[in-house]
């Protein structure tokens, strides 16, 4: 996996762990997470759906391109986890800071257990986060500090 000009370049043997939820925003040297906005309520969802699971509109939900800014609500280490996970990742709860609604849950990157603060600002990284029976590789998003010095590479169970 590699970036280039904003956009999110799998190599052969890697695949998103959702297709279409990765966009280049021009101008943004990093990429961008892809929601979808309901046309009648205004509601924003990701992972993005076709409809409105808020108010059941039958109008055709827009594409809208997301903020890579975050604020962490809460987190768990996961010390017994799935084949193909490296034990000790930090999964969180995060809010996307361009839709206070919008929370995901997400692995934190970058990071030492002892540096995660709840509250603490975020933001998106696309990461290898397993590695599938078929030696195939998942893309996700994941998110990292905001703030520089509390960034330690490698960290916070990222995968191998």
């Amino acid at each position: 996996m590699r970036i280039e000009d904003g956009e999110l370049i799998l190599e052969p043997g890697e695949v998103p762990i959702r297709p279409g939820i990765f966009t280049r925003q021009p101008g943004d040297p990093v990429p961008h997470l892809l929601g979808r906005k309901c046309q009648d309520c205004g509601d924003v969802s990701f992972p993005p759906y076709r409809r409105c699971l808020l108010c059941g509109s039958d109008k055709e939900t827009v594409e809208v391109v997301l903020g890579n800014g975050a604020v962490l609500l809460g987190y768990t280490v996961a010390r017994q986890v799935m084949p193909g996970f490296v034990p000790g990742y930090i999964l969180g709860k995060v809010r996307l800071k361009d839709d206070p609604s919008l929370v995901v849950t997400a692995q934190l990157v970058d990071v030492k257990e002892e540096n995660v603060e709840v509250g603490m600002d975020l933001v998106m990284v696309p990461r290898v986060i397993r590695e599938l029976p078929t030696g195939e590789k998942v893309v996700s998003y994941c998110f990292r500090p905001a703030d520089s010095a509390r960034v330690s590479a490698g960290q916070g169970g990222e995968s191998p």
